[in-house]
């Protein structure tokens, strides 16, 4: 019975071997058959290898890969076969480095390396470098990835290795592109590209047309990424490569979230995320969540946006990826935020700020690393340089020994030849005392030519010397220097714009004024990333409260007293329960003195704090109260204007100047009225041919114009003109329009 089964196995392998030869290539199931069957052990190893590089394509087969690893590493060991535990011990790491497990995926790769090296195969040397670096970059540690990736490049190129040579390409592409050098990101992925296409390897193209879609996206040039990301998923369609698939899937669908098509984005994230499920990366299983929970957001569908960021930072967590942390809670930040929760809201945002500082802190000593690896490679180049200096001094030093020895070789030959002389022929004895002389007086000249040539190489020892610690002190100072800048430049840019969101999540949305006016609009550009410009509304028993105001200076000092003036409002109104609108200004005017006096000065510490107008309108009601310091409100009706003028002193005016109330007037209103309140940014900017200030009544004029419009146009209007006047001037101050239509 055992014989029989054994011909049919035989029969089996014998046709198999034949379909193989027509196809050129093997399945799975062929492989298991060649595997049943009795085999050298040579080619059982190699069929092992073979079939764990099936099994290692989808992470459901861990088992089953880990077992014929397991097998292939007996037999590779008992024989002492350096190549093939190399290749076994890399199928090892790359089977863990899809699962996320790092530390193990490291040990088996330099393993690889170890194995590879014994066996002087410089293309499984360069393999083990390039996958050592892919782990040391998903783990953030852009430095040693760099190291790596670098001595893969070597070592490919000795080996004429055009597949390694595209992957170490590839991925220094990848660590400059994260790190914001993007020419230099753009400069491997088409050196990659090409070679890619030469060997026409469609997943090497694949992989660099979605790299360098991505850079385009990090510059934010969404066009030319949305060519590249639709390139790249037509390659992964061709070769059949899921992964790469959802990959593209998610890239595209983030251009789609970006143009606003959020129907269209949401579908190519799911078609991401099932592709993900199957093939069980966990990182790309959060990319897709994630995405998904923003677009979820778009389409104002909490609860299910909710559910998805909440999975994407569970399975962050688990594999230790901040950046993903970061993304699922600014998205749980922005679920509050629109479910009318402010605190939770900033709670959340906060908490994702935390992550974030965390990638700040990251990415500096990143770069800063970087920088070390980078410093070290001139470093040896100088050293090399000075080698080859060193190696010209004693090329010299030996031409020198050279002479003297010829010098010497001379004398003695010279020596014999004057004793045979002085034999043979006496009576020449003058003769010979002439020629003698003559000899040396050239030999005195030689002696004197070698001093000289000794002086010159002693000279340019010492130059060389000088040279080499001045090199060395010039790239320590340098290396200083730019350190310090980084920092600094990286520290106060970060704060900056970390201020400029703090400021734009907390002021209030204008979906509050709905119960109250058929359309609103905002328009809000500050100078310097944060404003000195606010607006604030409130609802109370029935009634809508707004302010719009204008804070002393703009940035940082303006961004600061902006909140002054923001928290100060809510204590009118929501602790004092004061709601008219002179009588909210006079508590202003009095508790930002209050706030802003040193303890032993009467005065102010800073002039004109801030100019402000507020009105109130209750629900159901054609008639708004207003009160103005210095701001006043413009109604357009039916195309005329009417203005009504504010008190002419500012907030936080000495109590010595100007000690008395401020005044309050009702203006009865039409439907269909628009009111305007705004600052003087927009009617103060310099720009046009003449250079001139726009001024208000070009400012009305535009507001004539343009009032019949919905808000949103009326917004991209303003904005539109505002650009166009600027030109190329800088923006001198913070602008702020608020349009409410009755």
């Amino acid at each position: 019975m055992k014989g029989s089964k054994q011909i049919f196995l035989s029969i089996l392998f014998f046709l198999l071997l034949i379909l193989t030869e027509v196809s050129g290539k093997e399945s799975l199931d062929s492989l298991l058959l060649k595997l049943e069957l009795e085999q050298p052990d040579s080619t059982r190893l190699e069929l092992l290898i073979t079939l764990s590089r099936y099994y290692n394509k989808d992470s459901r087969h861990l088992e089953k890969c880990e077992e014929i690893l397991e097998q292939a590493l007996i037999i590779a060991a008992k024989d002492s076969n350096y190549t093939a535990l190399s290749k076994v011990h890399h199928n090892y790491g790359v089977l863990y480095r899809n699962i996320a497990k790092y530390s193990r995926a490291l040990e088996h790769h330099n393993k690889s390396l170890n194995f590879a090296q014994k066996a002087k195969n410089t293309p499984l040397t360069a393999s083990a470098f390039n996958s050592i670096g892919v782990v040391y970059r998903r783990m953030d540690n852009h430095p040693r990835a760099t190291e790596h990736h670098l001595l893969g490049l070597k070592a490919a190129e000795m080996a004429k290795d055009t597949f390694n040579i595209a992957v170490s390409l590839n991925s220094l592409g990848n660590i400059y592109s994260l790190n914001g050098q993007y020419k230099e990101a753009f400069s491997y992925f088409k050196r990659a590209l090409n070679l890619a296409r030469v060997m026409n390897n469609k997943l090497g193209q694949a992989i660099n047309y979605n790299n360098i879609g991505e850079v385009f996206e990090f510059m934010g040039i969404m066009d030319s990424a949305y060519v590249y990301y639709s390139k790249s998923l037509e390659a992964n369609k061709k070769i059949d490569s899921q992964k790469g698939i959802a990959i593209s899937y998610n890239a595209l669908g983030k251009i789609h979230l970006y143009n606003g098509e959020v129907e269209k984005a949401y579908n190519l994230f799911n078609q991401a995320l099932s592709i993900d499920k199957k093939l069980g990366d966990k990182k790309f299983i959060a990319d897709s969540y994630i995405n998904i929970s923003r677009a979820l957001i778009k389409l104002n569908k909490l609860d299910k946006a909710e559910e998805c960021a909440n999975k994407g930072i569970s399975i962050a967590k688990e594999i230790g990826s901040i950046t993903h942390t970061q993304w699922a809670y600014e998205n749980l930040s922005k679920i509050y935020s629109k479910r009318n929760k402010p605190d939770t809201a900033f709670s959340l945002y906060k908490r994702a700020s935390l992550f974030k500082d965390s990638l700040i802190n990251e990415k500096n000593a990143r770069a800063i690393a970087m920088m070390e690896v980078m410093f070290e490679t001139e470093k040896k180049e100088a050293e090399i340089q000075l080698l080859r200096q060193t190696k010209k001094i004693n090329e010299k030093e030996l031409a020198r020994q050279k002479v003297i020895r010829n010098f010497y070789l001379f004398g003695f030959v010279f020596a014999i030849i004057l004793l045979l002389s002085v034999i043979y022929a006496l009576n020449v004895k003058r003769k010979a005392n002439k020629v003698l002389a003559a000899q040396k007086e050239e030999i005195e000249k030689s002696h004197r030519q070698l001093s000289i040539q000794q002086e010159e190489i002693i000279k340019q020892k010492e130059e060389i010397e000088k040279q080499r610690n001045n090199i060395e002190q010039k790239n320590t100072h340098l290396e200083n220097a730019y350190r310090v800048i980084e920092g600094y430049i990286s520290k106060i840019t970060d704060s900056i714009r970390y201020a400029e969101r703090i400021q734009t999540a907390i002021l209030p949305p204008l979906s509050m004024a709905e119960q109250y006016f058929t359309d609103s609009f905002y328009l809000y550009k500050p100078k310097d990333f944060v404003s000195g410009d606010f607006y604030w509304l409130t609802n109370k028993d029935n009634m809508l409260i707004i302010a719009a105001a204008d804070c002393t200076g703009h940035g940082v000092p303006g961004a600061f007293m902006s909140i002054i003036g923001m928290d100060l409002l809510s204590q009118a109104v929501n602790q004092q329960n004061i709601t008219e609108p002179a009588q909210i200004l006079d508590f202003l005017n009095i508790e930002l003195r209050n706030k802003l006096r040193k303890e032993e000065q009467e005065e102010l510490i800073l002039k004109d704090s801030m100019d402000i107008a507020i009105i109130k309108m209750d629900i159901g009601q054609r008639t708004l109260q207003y009160s103005g310091a210095l701001i006043p409100i413009t109604i357009i009706r039916n195309g005329e204007i009417i203005s009504h003028k504010p008190d002419f002193r500012s907030i936080g005016t000495s109590a010595k100047l100007f000690n008395r109330p401020f005044s309050q007037m009702p203006i009865e209103l039409e439907k269909g009225d628009w009111i305007y309140l705004y600052t003087d940014g927009f009617m103060d900017q310099f720009g046009g041919n003449e250079k001139k200030k726009y001024n208000r009544r070009r400012f009305y004029k535009t507001l004539t114009n343009i009032y019949k419009s919905s808000g949103e146009e009326q917004k991209t209007e303003l904005n539109r003109i505002f650009s166009e006047w600027k030109g190329n001037n800088e923006q001198i101050d913070d602008v702020l329009v608020l349009g409410l239509k009755v």
